[in-house]
């Protein structure tokens, strides 16, 4: 059977810019202590007084207090240290809460960088161009790091500022001067963040994945700043899940790394061997993360990566999708990755992938995203496709409308507030030329949805075709 990796993360390349001298060789996981288990109340509570120290408190004492924007300037704060610490209403309009606040402080004159990094994250307009965005950050970034905000502050200020200008100029993002500043300031803020033990291991958990996402490139590279990260991590919080976690999130995505993309008969013998090692790695980790907290979805969704890279049987792979469905019935990520499983290039069919797909769209304990899983079905099935015919004809299949019919019916049902997925829904009833619905679409398609259909021009040329179609050919 040809196996084909797909969903393997791709980083952002950033060649030689750290300069850590860090061993690059693996170790065997270490056997977890004994230890209580994780309670998620204990851990959001312990996250979210963190979060205020770091964030409220340092801005009272940060210099750039004033009472025409403290009201505005702390509500924000605040807001955003719940977000962090997911301590959120239900319902809860917290984007607008940190973003009307944000504003409203800037606007009156507002020194304080911080929360000029939420204004810039929060409340800056969509429409503005992205090389806006990335000078925002980048200003932020400097002032940051002028600013007494602890490390781990200054540390997502330098990453945002990072990210935004990889985004804004691409292969180019070298030749900007100003990258040259804002780089370096990431790794000298992440290793003192992380030798603070205050820390909650969760935060911890965080920079550390958001490090290694922005700052590895190569193999080599990947190992090394994975290596830079581990040991404050282990030094720290040797019991923590989410140590664990994370140690099995890296030796996971290293396996993958390893054996590459392609298909099974692409992949060299030293890149079976190291991904069943790093397998093995990731697996151990994991299973001591779960000992500490079975309230994680997170680790069970890893799991499950494990076992379709590893050949375990279906049972096993059950065992952790029950699992994270378990903590999380809204967990569409969990549904992804055994969807995934089932695809005929792994262990299972399209009989499986659709079979699959209904009952997730059954399902009246499972909500959130997870009926949208009968659609992911077909289309993974129909990428899958080689033979162009077949391809072409997919969407016209008996069995195929009224599973994308289903699965958004259900899933609008559950979230009637979710408005940004019409455009979605729109180019699944065009292609299976459900020329009435589309036409009922259309008008609940936004302007920044055009890019969904290759641009303002090709959506209208559709608009127009499905019109003729349904017998309304009412020019634009």
């Amino acid at each position: 059977m040809k196996k084909k990796a797909s969903g393997v993360i791709v980083l952002l390349t950033v060649v030689g810019f750290l300069g850590f001298g860090v061993t690059a060789c693996k170790k065997a996981a270490r056997p977890i202590p004994p230890n209580i288990v994780e309670s998620s109340d204990e851990i959001k509570q312990e996250r979210l007084l963190w979060n205020l120290k770091t964030l409220v408190d340092a801005y009272e004492h940060g210099g750039h207090t004033d009472p025409a924007w403290d009201d505005f300037a702390k509500q924000s704060l605040t807001e955003f240290a719940r977000i962090r610490a997911n301590q959120l209403d239900p319902n809860e309009a917290w984007w607008d809460l940190v973003a009307t606040n944000a504003e409203a402080a800037v606007k009156v004159g507002c020194t304080d960088p911080m929360v000029k990094y939420l204004f810039i994250k929060f409340a800056l307009p969509q429409t503005n161009k992205p090389n806006t965005f990335a000078d925002a950050f980048c200003q932020t970034a400097l002032d940051m790091q002028n600013s007494s905000y602890p490390s781990i502050r200054k540390f997502y200020a330098a990453a945002a500022a990072v990210d935004q200008m990889c985004f804004t100029y691409g292969t180019n993002v070298g030749a900007q001067s100003v990258f040259a500043q804002v780089l370096p300031l990431m790794n000298q803020n992440l290793t003192p963040a992380l030798r603070d033990k205050t820390m909650p291991p969760e935060e911890a958990l965080d920079a550390a994945q958001r490090a290694l996402t922005l700052m590895s490139g190569n193999n080599a590279q990947y190992l090394k700043e994975y290596q830079l990260v581990e040991k404050p991590l282990f030094d720290n919080w040797p019991n923590a899940s989410a140590t664990w976690l994370f140690k099995g999130n890296s030796y996971v995505d290293m396996a993958w790394r390893a054996r590459g993309g392609g298909y099974a008969d692409k992949v060299n013998d030293q890149g079976w061997k190291t991904f069943f090692a790093d397998l093995a790695i990731a697996e151990n980790a994991l299973t001591n993360a779960w000992s500490v907290n079975t309230n994680d979805e997170r680790i069970a969704i890893q799991m499950l990566r494990v076992a379709e890279g590893a050949q375990r049987n279906r049972d096993e792979m059950e065992l952790w999708f029950q699992r994270a469905m378990a903590d999380d019935p809204n967990c569409y990520e969990a549904c992804q990755k055994k969807l995934h499983y089932l695809y005929p290039q792994w262990y299972g069919s399209r009989d499986d992938m659709i079979a699959f797909g209904h009952e997730c769209v059954g399902s009246t304990n499972w909500g959130g995203s997870v009926p949208l899983i009968l659609t992911d079905a077909h289309w993974e099935y129909w990428l899958y496709i080689n033979d162009p015919q077949e391809k072409t004809n997919y969407w016209r299949l008996p069995d195929v409308w009224p599973d994308i019919k289903a699965s958004y019916a259900r899933f609008f049902q559950l979230n009637p507030q979710a408005a940004g997925y019409y455009k979605n829904y729109a180019w699944f009833a065009y292609n299976c030329e459900q020329w009435d619905i589309f036409n009922g679409l259309v008008p609940k398609v936004r302007a920044g949805d055009y890019y969904y259909f290759g641009g303002k021009d090709e959506f209208d040329k559709m608009v127009q075709r499905a019109r003729e179609k349904s017998g309304n050919s009412k020019s634009l």
